[in-house]
């Protein structure tokens, strides 16, 4: 039987129900990448480690995350990784559990220490980019930043390969990705690196899904499918001047001037 998952069903209805979140996780997993399996989480003890180690319970869903998907470096630690636990740590200010960095430690993804109680709180993140070490609103809950995570690192591993592209988001290139794919139910959210710039959007369709970030020239589009032959279907149907496929050589990433060293 072909394989008929599409992120934005999939992920639909989840925004209000952590269990559905994880029900997405394990789908997308089975889907994009292989199957979960229970050797791919922590144990509670290396979880409860850390937490000792740092003086403070965690959030329900982190330990949730880490158990499901913890060791799944495919999928949650490709580029800006999800902290194993025992490198968990808290921001400069201290107000802050940082449990997802950028990869030179320009950004940080973080659970503030006064919500640490919720059982899915609310995540901020702090960057370079943004004035004084201050932090900004990114997802309103643990379990969506997970999936967030998940759905841009699996991109990140992708997009410079066979079943990966990227355009500049022109008019044109907008209005055709809104008329022919489903927006996904991700809230939309800053860019670390563009954090003033429009938020991040999700699309999709079966096999595919697209991605519109803040670029270099306004908005770019990433694309990427499940095999080759779905982003084919993509890049026929989106008329964009699309990058090319040994490209890979002359990217530069975006560079920030932190202030201190984080241990990752």
């Amino acid at each position: 039987m072909a394989d008929r998952f599409d992120v934005a069903q999939a992920l639909a209805g989840a925004s209000g129900d952590r269990a559905q979140v994880w029900e997405f996780a394990m789908e997308f997993a089975a889907s994009w990448a292989t199957p979960l399996s229970p050797s791919d989480g922590f144990v509670p003890t290396e979880v409860r480690r850390a937490e000792q180690r740092l003086g403070r319970w965690f959030p329900v869903a982190l330990h949730e995350a880490y158990a499901l998907f913890g060791r799944r470096n495919d999928l949650v630690a490709q580029h800006n990784p999800v902290l194993p636990p025992d490198e968990l740590l808290f921001d400069p200010s201290g107000q802050l559990l940082v449990f997802r960095s950028e990869n030179q430690g320009c950004a940080g993804w973080c659970v503030p220490l006064a919500q640490l109680s919720a059982d899915d709180p609310p995540v901020v993140f702090f960057s370079d980019y943004l004035p004084d070490l201050a932090w900004e609103p990114f997802m309103p809950r643990l379990s969506l930043a997970c999936t967030e995570a998940i759905l841009s690192e699996t991109v990140m591993s992708r997009r410079y390969g066979p079943t990966g592209r990227d355009c500049v988001a022109t008019p044109g290139v907008l209005s055709s990705v809104e008329d022919q794919f489903e927006p996904v139910g991700l809230p939309g959210y800053p860019a670390w690196h563009s954090p003033a710039e429009p938020p991040v959007r999700w699309f999709s369709a079966v096999g595919k899904w697209l991605c519109l970030e803040p670029g270099n020239s306004g908005q770019d589009l990433v694309v990427v499918g499940r095999k080759e032959p779905d982003l084919l279907e993509v890049l026929e149907a989106i008329p964009g001047e699309w990058s090319d496929a040994g490209d890979i050589a002359n990217r530069t990433e975006p560079e920030g001037q932190h202030d201190w060293d984080l241990p990752f």
